[in-house]
Order: C-alpha cells, then structure tokens, then sequence
C-alpha cells in the first residue's frame, strides 16, 4: 500500500490500476493455437512417443486409462501444469486433472477454469480429432493456466481438465469431481467457467449469422461478472447475453451443487444440436488440417481467453507480489531523487 501511495505522490500509475489489463494483454493467439492443435492431435503419439501411437486420433475416455489418445492428452495436461508452477494432481476414477495457484490471502476461496479433454469415439479408420470440441477449450485452460499461473492472487484458482465428459451418459469426470472431492471436503467454489467449444462462432447453415459467444448459466450475477469483464477489457468480443441454461457441460454438476457456474461456448446446444449452426459436431473432419480448419476462428478463441483471464484476474483479486512492491518503492525513490537533484 505503502508503494502505490508513493507511485500516486509521484504521479505515476499505481500497478494495480492497469494490472488486469496488462494480464490480459498477454494471451497469446499463437501459443494458443499450438495448444489447441496439440490437444486436437493426441493418439499419433507426437507428444507422447511410441507408447501412444494408437495409429489414428482420438481421446475416447473411460473410467481407468481411457484410450492411448486420451492417455497422452493427461500426461500433456500434467506436463504443462508442472511446467507453470501449479500444484498438480490427478482426481478420481475419471483422471480430472487438476493445476492449483493457491491464493496467498483467501485460499479457501476456489475459482475454476475448466473444460473436458476427451472426447466421443472414433474408429480405426478416420478417428474423432475433436478439434473443436473440446481441444478447443483445453487449450483455453492451458493458455489462461500459463498467463495467470505468472502472478498472485488473495483466492485459489483451479484449472481443470475434465476427462468423460462426453462418455455415455455424460459428464462423469465433473461429476465425480464435485460429488467426491468438492462437497465432501466442503470447499467454498466462488465461480466456475466452463469453456467447452469456442472455435466455431459461425453458422455452418447460416453464413450470415452474427458471431458472438453465448453464456449458459442459472446464475446471472456470475454470467454478468463475466460479461461485464469481457466488456471492459476484451471490447472487440462480442458476448450474447441472453443466459438460458440448457446443462450438457461440466459446469453443470457445480450449478446443481449450488456453485456459481457458467458455460462459454460458440453457439448454444439447441442450435449445434437442432438448426445446423455446426455441421462437424462429433464427426471425423473436427480438425484444423480437414473439412473444419477453414472456419476455425483462432481470433474469436482467443478473445474468450482473455475474457476468461479478466473475469478470474478481477473475481480473485489480482495482487502485487512483495517483490513488486519492493521494485514499485524503490522506482518511487529513484524518481524522487532525480527531481530533488533537478531543482
């Protein structure tokens, strides 16, 4: 505190002023881009080895290992979380992987990013890449796991890759999560973004139609948290909010528990499902290299991203480390000695 009323003496910005735009500025569309075509490729055995060359793609989950493609995908997920810095850990019969950032004020306070990393079955003979759904919003967690896993915050925040989420008869590795992990532990969940396809805003059956991302939740405060974050910091994506709650996503076992929780994605199930919005959903060409790569919307993703890193930079309360507010005092005295020697 000391430091930013000095940098407010001196005239300077304070770093909390400008913080949560100076994080967001940081997500990357190409890091997230080599996130989402990694994820897309698992089962080739390109990040893996051998021992995962199942010959074709595929993240087919199921309770124990799941497929050699589902597999490679968690170890991928456990990599990366090792590699920022998070606390990581493997849950449940599912193998939900998990990255904790523990908050240095209020760390029983949970904030999760989440999205699912398997995906339906495929065959031998062409696979299910799930380009889109869902290496699309695993590599959402990963690209705002790495941006925010660089700073502290007073709450928890969780990034969770979700594992049987599209395992008949659905969402088992959320459910398992909550039932098995959340509530009996009864831990305080403040808010939860689930990000579960958001590569593919346009209509397949209506080239015209507006490009926007659309909310599903029963809880309009948190969904209008993060409308207004993308408003104010991510102003070129457009959010519809319209917040009908139609479940079918791992946000859905948090709102049943109570939690806060939201679903973004690139249109609503009604329309993927119903009037033709995506005609590769679940279907062997959901890869950037086949029939889908020309109308992945790397830009529209990416914009979802930085969505998400400012509603969880604001909701967990970005704060600056000891270390910057050191550098802050010390840049305050450095700047008012150069003006008193100026006189």
């Amino acid at each position: 505190m000391a430091a930013v009323a000095l940098c407010l003496l001196l005239g300077a910005t304070p770093a909390l002023a400008l913080g949560i735009q100076d994080v967001v500025n940081q997500v990357s569309q190409t890091q997230y881009q080599t996130y989402q075509v990694t994820v897309q490729n698992m089962g080739m055995g390109y990040y893996g080895g051998q021992a995962y060359d199942q010959g074709y793609r595929d993240r087919l989950g199921a309770a124990g290992p799941g497929s050699l493609g589902n597999q490679e995908a968690r170890l991928y997920l456990q990599d990366q979380f090792d590699d920022m810095g998070l606390n990581v850990s493997v849950h449940g019969t599912y193998s939900n992987v998990v990255g904790e950032l523990l908050g240095a004020k209020t760390p029983d306070r949970i904030y999760i990013i989440c999205g699912h990393y398997d995906h339906v079955a495929g065959s031998v003979s062409s696979g299910r890449p799930g380009g889109d759904d869902n290496a699309s919003g695993t590599a959402a967690v990963l690209e705002a796991a790495r941006i925010l896993s660089q700073y502290q915050f007073e709450s928890t925040i969780r990034f969770i890759g979700f594992n049987c989420e599209d395992k008949s008869p659905g969402l088992l590795g959320s459910n398992d999560y909550v039932n098995n992990v959340v509530k009996p532990n009864h831990q305080d969940i403040a808010g939860v973004i689930n990000l579960d396809m958001i590569l593919r805003p346009g209509w397949d059956s209506q080239p015209s139609h507006v490009k926007d991302l659309n909310l599903a939740s029963t809880d309009t405060d948190w969904a209008t948290t993060f409308v207004t974050a993308a408003d104010t910091y991510v102003p070129s994506l457009l959010v519809n909010s319209s917040f009908v709650d139609y479940g079918g996503s791992d946000h859905e076992p948090f709102e049943d528990a109570g939690f806060p929780a939201l679903l973004a994605i690139e249109n609503t199930a009604y329309e993927i499902w119903h009037y033709g919005a995506n005609a590769y959903y679940h279907g062997p060409n959901d890869a950037t290299d086949l029939a889908a790569g020309g109308t992945y919307d790397y830009a529209f993703a990416t914009d979802v991203v930085r969505a998400t890193v400012a509603t969880m930079a604001g909701e967990a309360v970005l704060t600056p480390e000891p270390a910057t507010l050191a550098l802050l005092a010390a840049g305050g005295a450095m700047m008012l000695l150069r003006r008193r020697r100026s006189k």
